[in-house]
């Protein structure tokens, strides 16, 4: 007997039936016992009706598995892309918390530059200060009734102009752009914490996604995703091969029967080497007693040659049944392995959402960071710009103090000039005054002699009084003291006040 398909690892080999030649050539030496032989082998055989009903479970399995997993995946590929663009979004409001941070911090550099440029300028210009003897003329004793607000320093101990300097205002002023700068470092190292926290709390996402991602990359390298309906084919074809292979051999199973019945003692043969347990479900020792209508010879002959030529191929056809199931496992397994993955995969992604949520829930406090580093810092922003000012002021005052010294010494050399002028005319004045009267005595001594004895003593009271004496005085108590200056010191003055005069 011949298959009607190609046999073994192709197609399932089918039982065909058909008498051949040269089997029917062949006479058993107990045709009885070869019944009962091929009867136990098909029996046997028989049992791969468990691989049919497996090959259905894994069919209904793997149809189900596919469709679940197809869903699962577009499920996780949409959670991804969620998962991204909220992570950018994430990153977006990072970027714009940075950008507010580095803002302000460039403000506040610079600020710090200002800041450090109006205090060297202050330094230097305390340090000319400092620099800058009193002259002694200034420390008549005359002029020691004065006092300073620095110390209560007796005007007779100030050596510098920087001794006429309240420095207590200086001091609060640094000060308090020293509690607003530790302020504003305050605020920035809080801001800075936040983002750091921020950053971790991002990169924590990152790196559940990015490991999980990786793991997955690697494994995915080696492992190819099935293709589905060429899965579903392979796998119907496999099940519907196996359904015809196994109606092949129960069609065998039934001619066994029927050989059986027809031949004598067939029977008894199959009582006494069969048990009831033994024989297949629904098949009973009763179906084996010889039918009614009886066969001819030729029939019997036909019947016994086709059975000969099956039970050659029953061992092929279960073979073959047992091949096709062990596919069909093979490529439940690769399905339930995608499965897996893609599972993995799905967890990994909800597992990176909730970490993702949980991010969500900090960023108000973020935000809320940043707006409390911003009001602080616009605050101390006003204060520190208020100091700068406040610094370059006292620089200003410190300059036209210098100035005003400066201008002081040209004041005292002016008026000691004016003075020394006023003395000489004072001088001149009295010399002239002094040469008149001693002229007008004369001439009165003179008009006496040559006039007086003639004139009467009363024509006129004042005949004979002397001439009045003037004199020439400062109006007032008070003394004015004009120091005596060096000439060097003067010029100095007047070449600084100058220079000054140019630069402005």
């Amino acid at each position: 007997m011949a298959s009607s398909t190609p046999s073994p690892r192709g197609s399932a080999a089918h039982l065909s039936h058909n008498p051949s030649p040269s089997a029917s050539l062949q006479k058993p030496t107990n045709q009885l016992e070869s019944l009962i032989a091929h009867l136990l082998a098909s029996k046997r055989s028989l049992s791969s009706i468990r691989h049919v009903h497996r090959a259905t479970t894994i069919l209904s399995k793997a149809r189900a598995d596919l469709e679940s997993t197809t869903i699962l995946a577009a499920r996780t590929t949409f959670l991804q892309r969620s998962l991204a663009s909220q992570s950018k979004i994430l990153r977006g409001v990072q970027f714009e918390l940075e950008d507010v941070v580095h803002s302000s911090q460039a403000e506040f550099s610079s600020m710090l530059k200002e800041l450090d440029d109006a205090g060297k300028k202050l330094e230097q210009t305390v340090h000319r200060l400092k620099g800058t003897k009193l002259e002694p003329g200034f420390r008549d004793t005359d002029l020691k009734t004065s006092v300073s607000s620095k110390n209560d320093l007796p005007a007779e101990t100030k050596e510098t102009l920087y001794d006429f300097v309240d420095v207590a205002p200086v001091d609060r002023l640094k000060d308090n752009i020293k509690t607003s700068i530790d302020k504003v470092q305050q605020a920035k190292g809080e801001m800075d914490q936040s983002l750091q926290d921020f950053e971790e709390d991002l990169q924590t996402v990152n790196n559940a996604l990015a490991g999980k991602t990786a793991t997955s990359s690697s494994a995915s390298s080696t492992f190819q995703p099935p293709n589905i309906p060429a899965t579903v084919k392979a796998l119907e074809n496999h099940a519907r091969e196996m359904a015809e292979g196994l109606e092949s051999l129960v069609k065998h199973f039934d001619l066994c029967v029927t050989a059986i019945q027809h031949t004598e003692g067939g029977g008894a043969a199959v009582v006494k080497n069969l048990e009831m347990d033994e024989l297949p479900e629904g098949v009973r020792v009763e179906d084996f007693k010889a039918p009614a209508n009886s066969i001819t010879e030729d029939e019997k002959k036909d019947m016994m040659t086709v059975l000969d030529n099956d039970a050659a191929e029953v061992e092929e056809v279960v073979i073959e049944i047992q091949d096709r199931i062990s596919q069909m496992e093979a490529q439940l397994d690769h399905v339930q392995l995608w499965r897996e993955k893609k599972e993995t995969e799905n967890d990994d992604i909800m597992a990176a959402m909730k970490l993702l949520e949980q991010v969500g829930t900090k960023l108000p406090g973020y935000i809320i960071q940043s707006q409390t580093f911003v009001a602080r810092w616009s605050e101390e922003k006003l204060k520190i710009e208020e100091g700068i000012v406040g610094l370059e002021g006292l620089r200003d005052v410190y300059q036209n103090f210098l100035g005003a010294y400066d201008g002081l010494i040209v004041e005292v050399a002016r008026r000691k000039a004016v003075r020394n002028q006023m003395e000489k005319v004072i001088r001149e004045a009295h010399s002239r005054v002094q040469k008149l009267y001693e002229d007008d005595v004369e001439e009165r001594e003179a008009f006496r002699l040559d006039q007086g004895e003639y004139l009467p003593m009363d024509i006129w009271s004042g005949l004979s009084d002397p001439p009045p004496k003037y004199a020439i005085s400062r109006i007032g108590e008070a003394r004015e003291s004009v120091p005596d200056l060096p000439r060097k010191t003067v010029e100095e003055a007047l070449r600084r006040l100058k220079a000054a005069s140019r630069e402005s």
